[in-house]
């Protein structure tokens, strides 16, 4: 099985503990990509100066499904079901420009409700660097969990899935074992879960090499 070497964050600074980790081809990092290895030009807060992001990981897109059906919906509402009523007079109380009010409020809560799903997923992310595995689940816009640990300190890396949406796009959640104080890591739904265990693995075996 061939391998790629991991190109160094710096030009002229070489990894020394990711150099050949999977055959994945390395490309652009897509900012909306749920499943991104090796991401250049990416960095998180607390990455110390000699890390480097392996697997950058959101749930899989296709997760995001039931709100976005639920945000289609909302949008369809005034301008199939609002008309009807001004036209037929149903609600008499009400007039077209109040109408036209209560369509605004409704765009800005519907916009709002958009919003707030999409940032909680595109923050909510898990990280594996050549040094750390890391979880970050944002519980809202103002709240965050982050829990992570040394990759020396993971025990065992396992996928676990089912269904056949699941089958059928390629996603899962991965559970990591360690020994540190957050027994368990779990990756929910992130695409690729058997390349993800496999280049886990590779960085575990890396590790206890050095």
């Amino acid at each position: 099985m061939p391998d790629i070497f991991v190109s160094p964050r710096k030009k002229g600074r070489t990894d020394k503990k990711a150099e050949k980790l999977s055959p994945v081809k390395k490309l652009q990092p897509n900012p909306l990509a749920a499943f991104m290895f090796m991401p250049e030009g990416v960095s998180f807060e607390t990455q110390e100066p000699d890390e480097t992001i392996v697997l950058l990981l959101r749930k899989h897109f296709i997760t995001n499904f039931p709100w976005i059906l639920t945000s289609v919906i909302l949008i369809l509402i005034p301008l199939t079901i609002f008309p009807v009523i001004i036209a037929n007079n149903l609600i008499p109380q009400f007039s077209p420009t109040l109408f036209q009010i209560v369509s605004l409020v409704w765009y800005l809560f519907t916009l709002s409700y958009i919003l707030v799903n999409f940032l909680l997923w595109y923050f909510t992310i898990s990280i594996a660097t050549n040094e750390r595995i890391l979880d970050i689940d944002f519980i809202n816009l103002l709240n965050k969990k982050l829990a992570e640990t040394r990759i020396s300190r993971v025990e065992d890396v396992t996928q676990r899935t089912g269904g056949f949406f699941e089958a059928f796009f390629d996603y899962g959640n991965v559970i990591v074992q360690t020994a540190g104080t957050d027994p368990v890591f779990q990756f929910q739904s992130v695409p690729k879960p058997q390349e993800v265990v496999r280049i886990i693995n590779q960085l575990v075996e890396r590790e206890e090499e050095t």
